[in-house]
């Protein structure tokens, strides 16, 4: 889309279109605010596209404090800001299933109760009746086994140490069917409300002039432009730092970045839908979670490097899950060639001096003593996406008032043409009303296919032809959109170790 013109002046402008910014643009608008979005990339391309896919319900949250009594003791408000987290977990969970139950999937979870994981059957009672008291008519369906029980059930067949089990548990997890498809709906209801959204829209400069903020921003097509905000929300993900930096601020980071890590592979037929729930040798939450007759594992965490992109996941990486799995589950044997494919991904962490992975806390800041109507947003999670846009809303109606009037929410799911599978119609819409531009964008984040097995290869030359005309492409450009796309997928997705295999040869691999 064109840049808008420079005569026009915002209450609000949005930087970053992760789920985060999404949420944030469609409750600014809602609540009156004249308001334009920038994502330098595509929308829900970054950290949103790599996340566990969970409408989490907050249990991990009582791990670190129920891990150690003592430490709870000591630190009681780790352990209340512990408890405040898992309830605002469960309360989005129960307000996005609600409302948009057709983004979701149940998925019964189990949880050996080991030595290992540290967690007493008191302890998970206790848990798990906090986390009910939030649910808001979203059941978690909790059901307690004792150890003889445990031990029949088809999903710990074949754990390392079962005679030692103390019993599991068992609940109802809910899974988002593909998040990038969370962030474009939330954007289309914001567009259809008034939101001005600029896809590959990098902003390149800020500075504050009498009561405004002058922001510069470049397109993907090379067109540069100035554009005027009474305020900024800065909802960049790891990248809010160095957005900040462009206003002119330094001081310590806000945030930090956690590379998370998953493989997809096939596990035994018994375990088909059904997810996994435990720790690492090293303590750190790790699952099983199915995704169609598939399963992806991890995550495995490690700081992320100072660029915080191009992620993927490092043989390193892939080792270290595989042996997570096979120490778990030995007799599964999984090998390096049993791994289909794999992606990594930086998390936003609000930083913490005391752990270089950033702590849990989610929380705005308000940078107004020095950078006037400045709000940064860190921590922001794709389950407690609403209760983050509610936030930023308030935190910017601190300063200023909106030029409109308020307007009911939307949350309900924008109806396009057969938005869970490819079909010709599918793509012209994703193009033509979602303003998607490459190939990636169509596939993997507009529908659901680039999530699928061959992860959008097999239908990626004929969705070439069909963007073509309505993007403006030649065949030259077809052709290195098409390339692109392979590659792209190679890299960040594992399928291949020779960059000069051919599309056929990936597909056999997956």
């Amino acid at each position: 889309m064109p840049l808008p013109s420079n005569d026009i002046v915002y209450d609000v402008a949005v930087i970053g279109a992760g789920i985060i910014g999404a949420s944030a643009a469609q409750h600014l608008v809602a609540a009156g605010y004249k308001t334009i979005l920038f994502e330098r990339d595509d929308y829900g391309g970054g950290t949103s596209s790599r996340t566990s896919r969970l409408q989490h319900c907050g249990l991990s949250y009582f791990s670190p404090a129920a891990n150690s009594i003592a430490a709870f003791l000591l630190k009681p408000e780790f352990g209340l800001k512990c408890l405040e987290l898992a309830c605002r977990a469960m309360r989005g969970r129960a307000e996005f299933v609600r409302s948009c139950p057709e983004r979701v999937r149940a998925v019964p979870f189990y949880v050996p109760l080991t030595d290992e994981n540290a967690v007493s059957t008191g302890k998970a009672r206790l848990a798990f009746r906090i986390l009910s008291a939030f649910s808001g008519g979203v059941p978690l369906d909790t059901r307690f086994y004792t150890a003889a029980e445990a031990r029949q059930l088809p999903v710990f067949r074949g754990l390392a140490g079962l005679e030692r089990i103390r019993g599991a548990i068992s609940f109802t997890e809910y899974q988002f069917r593909w998040p990038e498809r969370i962030v474009n709906d939330t954007i289309v209801k914001a567009r259809r409300a008034g939101l001005t959204a600029c896809n590959y829209t990098g902003v390149t400069n800020l500075r504050r002039e009498a009561d405004f903020w002058r922001i510069g921003v470049h397109t993907r097509t090379g067109e540069t432009g100035e554009v005027r905000a009474r305020a900024i929300a800065n909802t960049a993900g790891v990248w809010v730092d160095e957005i900040t930096r462009m206003a002119g601020v330094g001081g310590a980071d806000l945030n930090v970045g956690a590379k998370g890590t998953n493989i997809v592979v096939k596990l035994p037929d018994h375990l088909r839908g059904i997810g996994f729930d435990t720790v690492t040798s090293t303590g750190m939450a790790f699952y099983f979670i199915p995704w169609n007759d598939l399963h992806y594992i991890g995550p495995w965490d490690s700081p992320a490097d100072g660029e915080r992109k191009n992620f993927r996941a490092t043989e390193g990486d892939i080792d270290a899950i595989l042996r997570e799995i096979n120490m778990l589950f030995p007799n599964m044997k999984l090998a390096r060639e049993d791994v289909l494919y794999s992606w990594a991904g930086v998390r936003p962490r609000t930083a913490d001096g005391n752990d270089p992975l950033g702590s849990m806390e989610v929380r705005e800041h308000d940078l107004s003593p020095v950078l006037p109507n400045f709000v940064v947003f860190t921590g922001g999670l794709l389950m407690t996406h609403r209760d983050a846009g509610r936030r930023i809303t308030r935190a910017i109606a601190r300063h200023i008032s909106p030029a409109g009037q308020p307007t009911p929410i939307d949350y309900g799911v924008p109806r396009q043409p057969d938005e869970a599978r490819w079909s010709h119609e599918a793509v012209c819409w994703a193009i033509e009303e979602e303003q998607a531009t490459t190939l990636a964008g169509i596939l993997r984040r507009r529908l659901s296919v680039g999530w699928e097995r061959a992860l959008g290869l097999d239908l990626a030359e004929e969705t070439s032809h069909i963007a073509a005309p309505l993007l403006g492409w030649d065949e030259k450009n077809r052709l290195a959109e098409l390339d692109h796309y392979r590659q792209e997928t190679a890299y960040f997705y594992g399928v291949q170790a020779d960059a000069e295999r051919s599309v056929a040869d990936i597909l056999r691999t997956v």
